[in-house]
């Protein structure tokens, strides 16, 4: 939360950013604690050249002989032993705690101090002591810590590289490489996504990143984090034209074109270049530098080649052509019930009840026997109404309403006003049994 977890409410607690070397003070003193409480310690490798911090990230796994395997009870116990002043309960796994600033490191300055250039001395303490935001999340499992590593590495590097792959049908989230099914993802993005991968090994293998400078520590300035994420292999800059904004970094195009898309940023990203300084001087100036330069030009990848990729090394063809045709057929059937069926049936004399209820049993016929398959009102479509691939032609349904609407209406408006005779007359048994009584 970038250290403000704890900047409102009714009693806020100052966390101020920590210069690089409390930084690296606590989080020793932190790793200390936690490594004689869980087998593995650790936190994403930092942004490039950071000099402060807003918070310190911890990732935990594997409570040691004697401790909670509750991770909601494990959350507690590492609070106490990290002396947290408060704490902020996200989910079971998660929370913010806020502990004291080291008691051997002066207090920052506040703003106005800063601004005015004087130092804080020990005697002008804060009325409220500053403290220090430690995000601590517990994971079940080591693959999901490694993930986690791994998504929230180098800082806002994801920022980019996700932008980068998304029109490319691949989305990273915070537990895998996805793959999206195009037809679906604008109605569904969760039904949309097929799962890939939660190795970051062969995550980066896919999107052609160097594995060894990822995990080599921080790099060393914005620079060398942009060229590094430059080499992904879905990445290009846009050709260069003298006096227009060649800014952006999103191939976001039609994904039935054999043509790599087109750049447009997201609604997302435009979002996100607001708060997000590294993310937008790569869109702003890094990008635009290399279509100057015609470094990484235009691609002739394309969407459709990277979904073929995909299903071939993560093996996901079969799930992936299921889930597609499974939501066109529905789509399909949507469209046939709102732009033949309903359309096909005359509109009833609002006038006449038994009109309204002749239309409205025809209708419910007709899609029983149309869309489901029913055979009890006596009339069968059979396979003539749809193509080799499942879909109905529409023609072919409209002929088969007209030719049988009349039949199955007649049979549906009788079986419905046999059910009300049978139903009235239920009621009148009821209704005497308890007058007996």
């Amino acid at each position: 939360m970038g250290g403000n977890a704890f900047a409102s409410g009714p009693e806020p607690l100052p966390t101020p950013r920590m210069p690089k070397g409390v930084y690296l003070l606590v989080k020793e003193r932190c790793y200390s604690i936690l490594r004689e409480m869980y087998d593995v310690v650790d936190s994403p490798i930092e942004g490039p050249a950071k000099e402060d911090f807003g918070d310190l990230d911890i990732l935990l796994f594997g409570p040691k002989p004697g401790l909670p395997q509750d991770n909601a009870a494990g959350i507690k116990q590492v609070a106490q032993a990290l002396n947290a002043a408060r704490v902020i309960y996200i989910r079971d796994s998660s929370s913010n705690l806020a502990i004291p600033w080291p008691s051997d490191v002066d207090y920052p300055p506040t703003a106005e101090e800063s601004a005015e250039g004087e130092e804080q001395s020990e005697s002008q303490a804060p009325a409220v002591a500053p403290h220090i935001q430690v995000d601590v999340r517990i994971c079940d499992d080591l693959k999901k810590l490694q993930w986690q590593l791994f998504k929230h590495a180098h800082g806002d590097i994801w920022n980019i590289l996700g932008s980068t792959i998304r029109p490319f049908g691949l989305t990273a989230d915070e537990g895998a490489l996805w793959l999206r099914v195009p037809e679906i993802e604008n109605l569904n993005r969760k039904r949309a996504k097929i799962f890939l991968t939660s190795d970051p090994e062969e995550v980066m293998d896919f999107i052609g990143l160097p594995k060894s400078l990822y995990w080599d520590g921080p790099f060393g300035s914005l620079d060398e984090l942009y060229e590094y994420a430059a080499q992904c292999r879905m990445f290009s800059a846009p050709p260069y034209v003298e006096g227009s904004d060649t800014s952006g970094t999103s191939n976001e195009g039609n994904a039935s074109s054999e043509d790599p898309p087109k750049r447009k940023l997201k609604a997302n990203d435009r979002r996100r270049m607001n708060y997000r300084p590294i993310f937008r001087k790569w869109v702003e100036e890094f990008v635009p530098e290399c279509s100057k330069q015609g470094r990484f030009r235009e691609l002739s990848l394309t969407r459709e080649q990277v979904t073929h990729q995909a299903m071939d090394k993560f093996g996901v063809e079969e799930e992936f052509e299921q889930r597609r045709q499974e939501f066109l057929l529905e789509r399909d059937r949507d469209a046939i019930w709102k732009n033949v069926i309903k359309v096909q049936v005359p509109e009833a004399d609002l006038s006449n009840t038994k009109s309204i209820t002749y239309r409205g049993c025809l209708l419910k016929a007709l899609k029983k026997i149309i869309l489901e398959g029913e055979e009890t009102h006596g009339v069968v479509p059979g396979n003539s109404m749809k193509d080799e691939n499942g879909f109905f032609i529409p023609e072919a349904v409209k002929t088969f309403i007209d030719e049988n609407k009349n039949e199955i209406g007649s049979k549906a408006y009788g079986m419905h006003h046999e059910a009300y005779l049978s139903s009235k007359e239920a009621k009148a048994k009821v209704t005497l049994q308890a007058g007996e009584s």
